[in-house]
């Protein structure tokens, strides 16, 4: 996966405005010949990711490089971890570790589901894969042992006790780009193939790859629930950086497993730096204290 410097240039932008106030929107900003405020900022950097995916799946498609089922469900595992990265924009340590009613988890105890669950799974399907092309029919059975060699040198263990909310998100988007890497060239075939885990029987790869995305969206969900019910705000920008980060996974989805476009990444990236640079200059003219 590879969008050169779009991510980067996004997040700046979030940082600036995530805590805008519904007022602040309407500060004068102009883009040719739109007149309609800072709110205006946001729906450019939206509708240019827009158009970046477009462009990225044309030129993928002409080279003959459609994308597999993998890359594909990759791609919406993808799209939910942007999405759990926007809701959580902004929020410090004491909000992320307050929990909003007794027997409830704060947001950081769901966080540390989440982790512990995609390890699990990542742990699993490793090994399913390892089966599937070895060839011999035989499914290998986990043990404490494997698991201790597989995450020997991990830091996740210290992270969980001592670490801050944000050294748990750091350490999440490291899993889930070594996720991504790993599988993005699961074939046809391998994704029929079977990885047993705690139920009964035997689950196909494709149904563990799938619910990488939908248990990462069943506690997203927990999450917002939570950080409303302690008082979080949800602003109209953090709604409209939601979208920004949807657009951006779905270029970032597009490309998994090739390198295209990215001449075109490169320049919506400097596009989008210059945006916030201005979007800066016209919040600093009446609130001194953004930057």
């Amino acid at each position: 996966m590879t969008v050169p410097g779009v991510y980067p240039a996004m997040t700046e932008f979030a940082r600036l405005t995530w805590g805008l106030t519904d007022a602040d929107l309407e500060i004068a900003w102009e883009w040719q010949d739109y007149q309609e405020g800072v709110r205006f900022s946001f729906f450019r950097n939206y509708e240019t990711l827009r158009e970046l995916v477009v462009r990225l799946a044309a030129e993928r498609l002409s080279l003959g490089q459609a994308s597999t089922s993998a890359q594909r469900i990759l791609a919406q595992y993808h799209a939910a971890f942007r999405d759990l990265q926007a809701v959580l924009l902004g929020y410090d340590a004491a909000r992320l570790e307050q929990v909003p009613a007794e027997g409830e988890w704060s947001a950081r105890q769901a966080l540390d589901h989440m982790i512990r669950a995609e390890r699990n799974f990542y742990f699993m399907v490793h090994f399913a894969l390892q089966d599937a092309r070895s060839g011999d029919g035989r499914l290998t059975e986990a043990t404490e042992a494997m698991w201790d060699e597989f995450w020997q040198g991990d830091p996740y263990s210290g992270l969980r006790d001592a670490g801050s909310p944000q050294d748990m998100l750091a350490y999440h988007e490291k899993l889930h780009t070594r996720i991504l890497d790993e599988f993005v060239d699961i074939s046809e075939a391998e994704l029929d193939a079977p990885a047993v885990f705690w139920e009964n029987q035997p689950y196909p790869i494709r149904f563990r790859l799938h619910r990488f995305d939908s248990h990462l969206r069943q506690h997203t969900i927990q999450i917002e629930k939570t950080l409303l019910a302690i008082g979080g705000p949800l602003n109209e920008a953090r709604r409209l950086l939601r979208l920004i980060f949807a657009a951006l996974a779905e270029a970032e989805g597009v490309v998994l497993g090739t390198r295209v476009g990215e001449d075109a990444c490169r320049l919506l990236a400097s596009e989008m730096t210059e945006r916030t640079t201005q979007v800066a200059q016209a919040l600093a003219s009446l609130k001194p204290d953004v930057s």
